[in-house]
């Protein structure tokens, strides 16, 4: 099939509407498409400029890809999914994995990084992890919002993910994109829910992924109360279900951790094997004293201000000690009986252990 058979398909395809394009996605000619991609696709090497690609690589793109089609005032804008996720979003997803030894690296597989699913305005690519988990990155209006990623063993946990990036200051009117993707089988479509009981239909694409821009009427609503996703079979049974709290503007100042002993360990991003210092604030009642147990056994002293805040640094020769194993931190009474504990771990412990 050479590029003006393709592009024949596309133009003949011409929808105007988000149905019409989803019926020609469901056609024998989408399909035919579709499946001859692992024969003609390669990686594309992303220090080259799309427009001086080979033209089979621009084939085996075209068909690789889905056409939807949105439609607008003065004619249609397409949007082709599967198409090679811009540079910003690759380096996003590379990045996921800085400060990490090798063997705990996510490996994206950013070289495939891809569109899976879009509006017109915001669009979702998705990139494979190498123990069959993946990562996501939400672009809104052309802004890439972070990549978020989930190992294989995550996803057991995670029938439905939901992707919401924000941007202070948040208001009830400031607009909302949802993205995701239906990590259990069997579902058809995605329904939201408000908190209101009115409720909404959000598209989902081949494998499971969606992207939803709340329209204006229900941004009131959805700053204000929580609200649910939930993935619906063909015969309407619910086969995930996804609880978001509201997208409440945020508190003024720092956000209160109520937690016992609340923990925020320092380390240098070019190494996340190593914690350089240990901060945060004991709010356990009673407390009057806070010692730091190394892995080994080791128990230091650790002094507490007025306010319950602590600040202590990390011997250069041990930083590196608790990546193996954590820490504890401990919380004792005026009677040196323990009234709180916490774990104090490197980032890449958590990683490699951390459930």
């Amino acid at each position: 099939m050479n590029t003006q058979e393709i592009e024949g398909l596309i133009r003949l395809a011409n929808p105007v509407t988000v149905e019409d394009a989803r019926a020609w996605q469901a056609s024998p000619a989408a399909t035919a498409i579709r499946a001859i991609t692992p024969a003609i696709s390669e990686p594309i090497d992303p220090g080259r400029d799309r427009a001086f690609r080979p033209a089979r690589i621009r084939v085996a793109a075209l068909a690789g890809a889905i056409l939807l089609v949105i439609g607008a005032a003065a004619g249609t804008a397409a949007i082709l999914l599967g198409e090679p996720a811009p540079p910003a979003v690759r380096k996003d997803m590379a990045g996921v994995d800085a400060g990490f030894p090798a063997d705990l690296r996510l490996n994206p597989d950013v070289a495939n990084a891809r569109s899976v699913a879009t509006t017109g305005t915001s669009t979702l690519y998705f990139a494979e992890l190498k123990d069959g988990g993946y990562c996501t990155e939400l672009v809104t209006s052309g802004v890439p919002r972070g990549a978020v990623c989930h190992t294989a063993h995550e996803l057991a946990s995670i029938p439905l993910e939901v992707t919401i990036p924000f941007t202070d200051p948040v208001t009830n009117t400031s607009p909302v994109t949802i993205g995701g993707r239906v990590n259990t089988a069997g579902a058809s479509s995605i329904e939201i829910r408000y908190g209101d009981g009115s409720s909404g239909s959000i598209p989902l694409e081949s494998g499971g992924f969606f992207v939803y821009e709340v329209p204006a009427g229900h941004l009131a609503v959805i700053h204000g109360s929580d609200f649910q996703l939930v993935a619906i079979a063909q015969d309407g049974t619910e086969v995930a279900t996804a609880h978001v709290p509201a997208i409440g503007e945020e508190p003024e100042g720092p956000v209160e951790d109520p937690a016992p002993i609340t923990v925020d360990t320092i380390s240098d991003a070019s190494d996340f094997t190593k914690v350089l210092g240990v901060r945060g604030r004991v709010n356990a009642e009673g407390a009057v004293s806070l010692e730091f147990q190394y892995p080994d056994g080791t128990v230091v002293s650790v002094p507490i201000q007025e306010d319950g805040s602590y600040d202590f640094d990390i011997p250069a020769e041990r930083e590196a000690d608790l990546f193996e194993a954590p820490g504890t931190l401990v919380a004792r009474d005026a009677g040196g009986k323990e009234v709180a504990s916490a774990p104090v771990a490197a980032v890449a412990f958590w990683r490699a252990y951390g459930d």
